[in-house]
């Protein structure tokens, strides 16, 4: 899985500028609390908009500023676990996952 992310968001207090690209295995996104971890992959996912740059996905542009190109959620096909205050608080990892697994299986039947 190639990702390639060169993004920019702005914010009154905060300024995300991030770029990098990974060709396979797993990439982890490591920071202190506040650095832009979450909104780098909310702008991937497609839940945050970012202001310039590009995020391109295996050769597919989910975003690219400058052509005007902004794939909804929906069609990017990613996958995206918000942090605990969207969690079940009385279900483990596994059941937390199973449940977005289970209302998409409801949805294709």
């Amino acid at each position: 899985m190639a990702l390639e992310v060169a993004i920019k968001k702005y914010y009154p207090d905060f300024s995300l500028d991030v770029k990098f690209y990974t060709e396979k295995g797993i990439l982890g996104v490591l920071g202190a609390s506040g650095c832009g971890k979450s909104m780098t992959l909310k702008c991937i996912a497609g839940i945050e908009t970012p202001d310039e740059g590009k995020i391109i996905l295996n050769d597919r542009v989910l975003f690219d500023s400058e052509k005007k190109i902004n794939l909804s959620p929906q069609k990017r096909n990613i996958g995206y676990l918000f942090q605990n205050y969207a969690l079940f608080p009385h279900m483990n990892v596994e059941e937390n996952i199973a449940v977005g697994i289970k209302i998409k299986e409801e949805k294709n039947e």
